[in-house]
């Protein structure tokens, strides 16, 4: 995991909000990045960057994502397709630091 993305989420000041949960298992890791790279298709604005899955929302299928090599996150709702998708999908909202009120707003 990228230093900056662990220690952020190590050392947030508040708990993520329910339904938010942090990833902390390798595979699942792994497993929604490569999904996410999947869907990614050109003219994504996350096509061809290095993200962190680091948190899911038990409820719906966003992901919160760190781009690897910045300070920024994305909120990204997966399609689970099996190819790149058109943009905007999958949908993506990007997030700066505190991420708390952003991911508590979180709607369904």
């Amino acid at each position: 995991m990228e230093p900056s993305h662990d220690h952020f989420l190590d050392h947030e000041a508040l708990p993520l909000p329910e339904p938010w949960t942090q990833i902390l298992d390798a595979g699942v890791r792994a497993s929604l990045e490569g999904q996410l790279h999947v869907e990614v298709g050109e003219g994504h604005p996350l096509f061809g960057k290095s993200v962190t899955a680091l948190a899911r929302c038990e409820v719906c299928d966003e992901v919160l994502f760190g781009i690897n090599g910045a300070p920024s996150f994305a909120q990204v709702h997966l399609t689970w397709r099996q190819a790149p998708d058109t943009p905007p999908w999958p949908w993506t909202e990007f997030l700066s630091s505190p991420l708390f009120d952003d991911l508590a707003d979180h709607a369904h």
